[in-house]
């Protein structure tokens, strides 16, 4: 499965970014709760909605080099973080990215990444474990991407 993402927090961002979909335009936010970088690019899978929070679903997107808030780009789910709130995560890695990109399962993935993704989320409790890419994929199925367009690689407004 190969679907869109949009990123919002380039990795190594201690801001906040969103979308402000009645202008248009990006905002960026102090974290309230952290300021820790986040250790890989953060971002959203348009067309999709996750019910735990209202919003569409959250993807960490692994690549070699931040990526620029807004831009939209290909990639493969390999994994999902299950959280005890409920507002899963779904980590994925960008197809054409020269480290990444061939990775298609959680046990491909660099140990000291998925270490690094955990710490991110300090609060006792709240990570569940992880899931297999099959696990991620019927979530993202779930909540709305099976006929999403290939991505385009743009950066959004």
């Amino acid at each position: 499965m190969i679907i869109d993402a949009v990123i919002e927090d380039p990795k190594g961002a201690t801001c906040r970014h969103y979308l402000d979909r009645r202008t248009g335009e990006w905002q960026a936010v102090p974290y309230p709760f952290t300021v820790d970088p986040w250790p890989a690019n953060y971002g959203f899978l348009p067309g999709t909605h996750n019910p735990a929070d209202d919003d569409e679903l959250d993807v960490i997107v692994l690549a070699r080099e931040p990526l620029a808030t807004g831009t939209q780009l290909p990639v493969r789910p390999v994994a999902l973080l299950r959280l005890a709130d409920g507002d899963h995560k779904i980590l994925v890695v960008a197809v054409s990215d020269p480290v990444y990109g061939g990775i298609a399962a959680l046990d491909d993935v660099p140990a000291a990444d998925l270490t690094a993704i955990e710490q991110w989320f300090p609060e006792k409790g709240r990570f569940l474990g992880w899931e297999d890419a099959a696990g991620a994929e019927a979530l993202i199925t779930s909540a709305g991407t099976a006929g999403q367009a290939p991505a385009s690689g743009t950066a959004l407004p």
